[in-house]
């Protein structure tokens, strides 16, 4: 691994910067490193590798980078005459220009190739088809891994040989500089670069094979991606460098990811070169002055029904005789504080409340506005059953708590008890680590009968009541998740006039389901439902789907993104599940989990 000799100042230096050594020095007194005197040794001088302007219209600075070798350093020698890939040892320390001496038993009198660094991997291997491999992953440590160079002799001096050694692949610097932006208080943790041309990745990583008679290389297995790993504070300037295979060509795209404990941001460019064996590039990546720096995150979202209403006995019957109950509400609470969800919606958390949230420590909850009981009989319900919690680690929602009551409803206490409770929407601003906010909607609407019209009505009417509340709320640039459980289904409910017709021009509601499970096409109204195969339809006609992914179910996440075209953020699904395999049997509905990218332009102070 190399050293870089004063890093913060060395684009100023000038080639004559290094002092050059005559002969061969022996091993220093003490030193750990075990020779073989009888056997020629290696004035190793090191090239100094040339800046190269990369993705700036003019070069920052000229000069070449002083470097020197490490104390471990070793070389691999091939004799003309005798040994192949003998290993070499530095004994003269950490300097511009080192003597090498054999660390085993040599045969031969004149050394032909030499190449750095020596690996036991090449042994057997001819001196112009030998192993080497640019790590994927490389520390900001001060030394430069997966760095290869070959040895060009230049004389014969005194017990041995001088040579000069050249980078095969080419030096990347990272000059990360957070000041005026919200990550200058943060830790940095990670620059990933990622290299394209078109649709098609450039090799910047991986292994290859090359000659120690001179620079030439052949990729074998690659990547396009470098990622770089620092633990160092971004309330100064960050510098750091690492190797990558010199493919990178002129009108190359190099995309930055900068990742720090709460942060992550991109950071997209252009090559204005193109790479070279032997040579350094800049890249000067000043955040507060790019324009297309954006934050990017991600977070999980979940509704769940957890059936939470008491099985009370009347005279006309049980009110909830399959319900979890008490000992089934403590299971799903268990079970959901190993999931993580970052956000949660909850369905009729009405009686086991406190069951429900005894395993959630890690979560702040909203308002649990109480149960229902024998008040039923004679007047509405004060509750909604609708809860929300929010994961302490990851967002907040701060006291954004607000309820509004549907204004359309319909049935009574034996007709599906829609009005014995205040049915409507809860609305949050949910704010990530990164100060990202997000709109989030839960609702649970009325259920639904296939007597009479007076459901549907009911049902149609919350529709659009949902859709004018995020005409609302969309123009504050937040994006908006509504998830609840909905008692609609596509097939059965027409919501392109009461849900997509109603929404404000432009917005355009996404379902991950629908784009997941069935491309992007939403299912035919009406038509026949599309069951999931635990389920049991309402008619014959009823299609039961053998996949329960591809099954429609009321518990829905639907999302929008502002319209407007400089919108701040933005988010983007990512994956959807019905976790029938992990909660078949806490209750009669399954949670829909959804995964969620997002990006938002950086703020700057």
């Amino acid at each position: 691994m190399r050293t870089i000799l004063a890093a913060a100042a060395v684009l100023c230096l000038a080639a004559g910067c290094v002092k050059e050594e005559q002969g061969v020095v022996d091993a220093p007194a003490g030193s750990e490193n075990e020779i073989f005197a009888d056997a020629p040794k290696i004035m190793a001088e090191l090239s100094e590798p040339e800046t190269r302007t990369c993705i700036e219209a003019a070069a920052d600075a000229t000069g070449k980078l002083p470097m020197l070798w490490e104390e471990s350093d070793a070389v691999g020698v091939f004799f003309a005459d005798g040994s192949s890939n003998a290993k070499y040892v530095n004994i003269s320390g950490k300097v511009p220009n080192a003597s090498f001496g054999a660390a085993e038993q040599v045969s031969g009198s004149e050394i032909a190739y030499v190449y750095y660094p020596y690996d036991a991997a090449n042994n057997g291997k001819a001196a112009t088809a030998l192993s080497g491999n640019v790590p994927a992953e490389q520390a900001m440590d001060g030394s430069i891994h997966g760095d290869y160079k070959w040895g060009e002799m230049k004389s014969v001096v005194e017990g041995g040989y001088k040579f000069k050694f050249h980078n095969i692949v080419s030096l990347v610097r990272f000059n990360i500089d957070a000041t005026g932006t919200e990550m200058a208080s943060e830790t940095l943790k990670k620059v990933t670069l990622t290299v394209t041309r078109g649709d098609a990745a450039v090799p910047v990583t991986g292994s290859f094979t090359f000659s120690a008679a001179g620079k030439s290389y052949t990729c074998e297995t690659t990547s396009n991606v470098l990622t770089t790993t620092w633990n160092n504070s971004l309330s100064s300037v960050q510098s750091g460098f690492a190797s990558v295979l010199p493919e990178i060509k002129e009108g190359d795209q190099l995309n930055f990811l900068i990742e720090t404990d709460n942060y992550k941001a991109t950071v997209t460019m252009t090559s204005k070169i193109n790479f070279a064996s032997g040579a350094y590039y800049t890249f000067p990546l000043t955040l507060s002055k790019l324009s297309k720096l954006r934050i990017i995150g991600d977070f999980t979202a979940a509704t769940y029904n957890v059936d939470g209403l008491p099985d009370i006995s009347y005279i006309i019957g049980s009110t909830n005789p399959d319900g979890p109950g008490k000992s089934g509400t403590i299971q799903m609470s268990s079970k959901i504080a190993t999931d993580n969800w970052d956000i949660i919606a909850f369905s009729e958390d009405f009686e086991y409340h406190s069951e429900l949230i005894g395993s959630l420590g890690a979560y702040k909850f909203g308002t649990h506005r109480g149960s229902v009981g024998s008040a039923q009989l004679y007047k509405r319900a004060d509750t909604d059953g609708l809860g929300f919690a929010t994961l302490k680690s990851s967002c907040d929602f701060g006291k954004t708590e607000s309820w509004t009551q549907f204004e359309n409803e319909n049935g009574g206490l034996s007709s599906g008890a829609n009005t014995c409770i205040k049915k409507g929407v809860r609305h949050y601003v949910v704010t990530f680590k990164d100060n990202t906010e997000v709109d989030v909607i839960i609702t649970h609407m009325n259920t639904y009968s296939s007597s009479g019209s007076g459901h549907i009505n009911a049902q149609h009417g919350q529709l659009t009541e949902v859709a004018e509340y995020i005409n609302g709320i969309i123009g504050n640039g937040r994006p908006v998740i509504f998830m609840g459980d909905t008692n609609c289904r596509y097939t059965r409910h027409d919501f392109q006039t009461y849900f997509w017709g109603k929404l404000a021009s432009g917005l355009t509601a996404i379902d991950p389901w629908i784009e997941e499970q069935w491309n992007g096409v939403k299912p035919t109204y009406p038509s026949n439902s599309l069951m999931v195969s635990d389920a049991t339809g309402t008619s014959s006609t009823d299609i039961i789907c053998a996949d329960t992914q591809q099954g429609e179910v009321v518990d829905k996440i639907i999302y929008f993104n502002n319209p407007n075209a400089n919108q701040d953020c933005q988010i983007q699904w990512e994956d959807y599940l019905r976790d029938y395999d992990n909660y078949n049997g806490l209750a009669d509905h399954m949670p829909i989990v959804g995964d969620f990218s997002y990006s938002r332009k950086i703020k700057l102070n």
